[in-house]
């Protein structure tokens, strides 16, 4: 119901490294090896309104990344997408979701870190992440599986 096309990504090794070595290096998260053998990328997932991939990571993990062309529009939305991802992380019985925020403005990661901690929605199984769009594994597209 919210999603546009998605594709299972268990047969793809490389992809999974790649997510698997993302979300350990990158998020900090510690889950362990298992989590990783069941990803699924879901290209311009509309429960968010703007440009980004999600990641359903082994029926544990929802991950939403998102690369604006300004992180301001993030920022001013930021209410939304927390109660967005969380809604869909309850409903799907996702232990955390972590919204990620890549971004090359330095600016961002203060501003946007701030706002993130004065968002009266925010649990602490929700987590921000604002990272530098390198960091995103460049070979993980549900359109190109």
């Amino acid at each position: 119901m919210f999603y546009a096309q998605s594709f299972q990504m268990n047969d793809i090794k490389h992809t999974n490294t790649s997510i698997k070595h993302f979300v350990r290096e990158h998020l900090g998260c510690a889950c362990p090896d298992e989590v990783f053998d069941n990803i699924r990328v879901v290209d311009r997932c509309r429960i968010f309104d703007l440009s980004n991939t999600v990641y359903e990571i082994g029926g544990r993990l929802l991950v939403a990344v998102i690369t604006p062309s300004d992180w301001h529009e993030v920022e001013n939305n930021l209410a939304q997408l927390i109660d967005a991802g969380k809604q869909f992380r309850d409903q799907h019985g996702y232990n955390r979701f972590r919204l990620v925020i890549a971004t090359g403005d330095t600016d961002a990661i203060a501003s946007l870190q701030a706002a993130f901690r004065s968002q009266p929605n925010v649990d602490e199984k929700t987590h921000l992440h604002v990272i530098r769009p390198e960091a995103i594994p460049s070979n993980v597209s549900a359109e190109s599986t």
